[in-house]
C-alpha cells in the first residue's frame, strides 16, 4: 500500500492590506483545493497556513519547504536561515543544494526564496489589496474564482511541462532561480537575493580536476554524516560518476538501488555486475505491483499525483514511481540526476559557434523535444491541436533568444533553467518532504564548472567521461548502457571517434524511425496505468464533463476512448490533470 501522507505537506503565507475591507479566505481555498486539515497561524495581517508534513509548527522564524537545507559540506539548521539577507549560516543561500525553498515571517513582513536553480518549486498570485505565495499553484488559483491559462495548456500539450514562470492558471506564477517574494501589507516585491553566477572559461582539464575533487570531497562528507545512504545506480554515466567519487574503500555494503523497466532490463544488468565487483548491496524494483490496482484506486493514485504536481509534468508516470517506491527503503539517497547539464542534452552535429535560428528551434522542438511527451493531435481539439504546437514552438524559440548565447551554449540554457527545473524540479518538489535525496551535480559549483565549458569540452559526454576516468580508471572501462565505456569518450582519436560513431548512428536511426512511425515511448508503467485509467473513466464518464467544456481536448475523441478505444501515456497525463484540476474537483 502507497503511503501518500508521506509525501503531502505544503504551506500558504497570505498577505493583505489593512485598509482592505475584503480579503480572501485562505481555509476556504485549502478545502477547494482538496487539502488536508491545515494548521493555522497568524501574525498581524498575514495569515500562514501548513498541512501535512509541514503541519507541526516549530520554534524557528523560517519553515523549510524542502525537507532539508544543506550547505556545500553540511546540513543547514532553519536557525541559521535569514532570507532578508539571503544567508544560511556562513553560505548565501545560492550555496544551498536543490532542492530548496524557506518561508520567513520578520514582524509585518513575509519573505519567500527558491534555491539558486529555481528546482524547489513556490508560486505567487498578487491582487489589489493582497498578495500570497505557496507551495501549491492549486491553492493559490482557489484564493479568487481559479481559471485555467490556455497558453500554458498548449505547452504543457506539447511538452509535457511548463516554460518561464507559467502555471496551469491565470494569475499564478512561478518564482525562478535566486528570486526571493518580499510581503507586507498586501504587496508584493520580488528580487534576486544574489547575482547571476559569472561565467568564466575554465580549461577542460582544470575543470575535470575541480569537479572530481568537489564531488569527492561532497560524497564522502554525505556519507560520513549519513552512513547509510542509498545511491540510485544505473547504466548510465551520471550514476557512474557518483559512485567512481566513492573511494573504494566506502563501497563495501553501500545499498545501491534500480529500477527494473522491464524483462532483461541493461540497467540491471550492468548495476548488478559493479554491485558485485565491489561487495555492494544491490537493491532491485521492478513495476509488477500495479497489477494489483483497480481503476478505482489506479485513479485516486493518479489524480494524487497530478495535484501534487501542480498539473505540470506526467502523473501517470509520477504515479507509477511512487507504487515502485513504496517498496524501496526510504532513507537518505544519492541520485545522478543533473549531469545532462554537462553533456550537452539538445546537441546536434558539430559543436561550433553558430546563432539562434528558427529552423534549428523547430528541428529541436518537432524531432527532440516533442517525441515522448506530446499529446496525440487526434485527441486534441482540431483548432487547439494547430495553434498549441505553433505557440509552443514560438515560446521555446523566445526563450532560447532571450538567453543571448550562440545556438548550442542557448540550449544549455533551456535544458538547465527550463526543462530541468520546471520538469525535474516540479516531481522532486513533490515528493521532497518525504525522501531526502541529494543531487550533487546539481550542487551550484559544478553547475558553474559545467557552465563555464564551451560546447566542444562537453559534447558526446567528453567532459563527463574524462571525469569518470579521473576519478577511477576501473569503471571508466566498464560499458554503458548502449553506449561503450566512458573511456571511450573521453579522449577519441580518429579511429575510437569512428568506433563511437556506431552506437551514436544506431540511436539517432532509431529516433528517426520512431518520429516517421510516430512512435511513443511510454514511461515506466505508463501503459498499465493508463488502461487502468480509462476503464475508470468508461465506468464514470461524468469526470470528464468538465474536460469536455474546454475545447481542448476532442470531444469525439474523448467519446471514442469511453467507448473502449486506446489513448497513449503522454495523452493520459494531460487529460487526468486536467480533471484533476478542474474548478469541480
Amino acid at each position: 500500500m502507497i503511503d501518500l501522507d508521506r509525501y503531502s505537506g505544503g504551506a500558504l503565507v497570505l498577505s493583505w492590506d489593512e485598509q482592505q475591507e475584503h480579503h480572501p479566505d485562505p481555509d476556504a481555498a485549502l478545502r477547494s483545493a482538496g487539502t488536508a486539515e491545515p494548521t493555522c497561524g497568524q501574525q498581524g495581517h498575514i495569515a500562514v497556513r501548513t498541512w501535512g508534513r509541514l503541519a507541526t509548527p516549530n520554534n524557528d522564524s523560517s519553515i523549510v519547504l524542502s525537507g532539508l537545507a544543506r550547505g556545500p559540506r553540511s546540513s543547514i539548521s532553519p536557525g541559521q536561515i535569514d532570507l532578508t539577507k539571503g544567508t544560511a549560516g556562513a553560505h548565501s543561500i545560492a550555496d544551498l543544494m536543490p532542492p530548496f525553498g524557506a518561508v520567513q515571517i520578520t514582524g509585518d513582513t513575509a519573505l519567500a526564496v527558491t534555491d539558486a536553480l529555481g528546482y524547489r518549486h513556490l508560486y505567487q498570485r498578487r491582487c489589489d489589496g493582497w498578495s500570497a505565495v505557496s507551495t501549491s499553484s492549486l491553492v493559490l488559483a482557489h484564493l479568487d474564482t481559479p481559471r485555467m491559462d490556455r497558453n500554458a495548456i498548449a505547452v504543457q500539450a506539447m511538452l509535457g511541462w511548463q516554460l518561464g514562470d507559467r502555471t496551469l492558471f491565470e494569475g499564478v506564477t512561478k518564482l525562478r532561480q535566486r528570486e526571493r517574494v518580499t510581503m507586507t501589507g498586501g504587496r508584493s516585491l520580488t528580487d534576486h537575493y544574489a547575482p547571476e553566477p559569472s561565467r568564466a572559461g575554465v580549461a577542460a582539464r582544470d575543470a575535470v580536476n575541480e569537479a572530481a575533487t568537489l564531488l569527492r570531497e561532497y560524497l564522502v562528507d554525505y556519507l560520513d554524516e549519513h552512513p547509510d545512504a542509498i545511491l540510485q545506480l544505473t547504466g548510465g554515466i551520471d550514476s557512474r560518476i557518483l559512485l567512481a567519487a566513492i573511494p573504494p574503500e566506502r563501497r563495501r555494503g553501500l545499498r545501491v538501488l534500480t529500477l527494473e523497466s522491464g524483462p532483461g532490463s541493461e540497467d540491471v544488468r550492468i548495476a548488478g555486475r559493479i554491485a558485485e565487483r565491489y561487495g555492494m548491496r544491490h537493491l532491485v524494483q521492478g513495476l509488477s505491483g500495479l497489477d494489483g490496482f483497480d481503476p478505482a484506486e489506479a485513479h485516486a493514485l493518479v489524480m494524487s499525483a497530478a495535484k501534487d504536481l501542480n498539473g505540470m509534468a506526467d502523473p501517470v508516470a509520477h504515479a507509477a514511481l511512487l507504487c515502485v517506491e513504496s517498496s524501496f527503503p526510504q532513507g537518505d539517497r544519492i541520485s545522478g540526476l543533473g549531469g545532462e547539464v554537462a553533456r550537452g542534452f539538445y546537441y546536434v552535429g558539430p559543436a561550433f559557434d553558430y546563432p539562434v535560428s528558427k529552423p534549428f528551434t523547430r528541428t529541436l522542438a518537432g524531432w527532440r523535444m516533442y517525441a515522448n511527451d506530446s499529446v496525440a493531435p487526434a485527441a486534441l481539439n482540431p483548432e487547439f491541436s494547430s495553434w498549441a504546437r505553433e505557440f509552443a514552438t514560438k515560446e521555446i524559440h523566445r526563450v532560447l533568444l532571450e538567453s543571448g548565447m550562440p545556438w548550442l551554449q542557448a540550449t544549455d540554457e533551456l535544458y538547465l533553467y527550463e526543462r530541468m527545473q520546471r520538469w525535474a524540479g516540479v516531481t522532486d518538489s513533490a515528493v521532497c518532504l518525504g525522501r531526502a535525496t541529494v543531487n550533487p551535480m546539481l550542487d551550484p559549483r559544478f553547475i558553474a564548472i559545467a557552465n563555464s565549458l564551451p560546447p566542444a569540452a562537453k559534447a558526446h559526454a567528453r567532459f563527463l567521461a574524462q571525469l569518470v576516468c579521473r576519478l577511477d580508471t576501473d569503471l571508466a572501462e566498464i560499458p554503458l548502457d548502449g553506449r561503450l565505456a566512458p573511456s571511450a569518450y573521453a579522449s577519441p582519436g580518429l579511429r575510437q571517434r569512428m568506433a563511437n560513431s556506431v552506437p551514436m548512428a544506431q540511436k539517432a536511426r532509431r529516433k528517426v524511425i520512431q518520429r516517421i512511425r510516430r512512435d511513443r515511448r511510454p514511461p515506466a508503467g505508463g501503459d498499465t496505468l493508463s488502461a487502468l485509467l480509462a476503464e475508470h473513466w468508461r465506468r464514470n464518464p461524468e469526470l470528464l464533463d468538465p474536460v469536455r467544456g474546454t475545447q481542448i481536448f476532442d470531444n469525439e475523441w474523448i467519446d471514442a476512448l469511453l467507448a473502449g478505444g486506446d489513448a497513449d501515456p503522454s495523452t493520459t497525463a494531460l487529460l487526468a490533470s486536467l480533471v484533476a484540476l478542474a474548478p469541480a474537483n
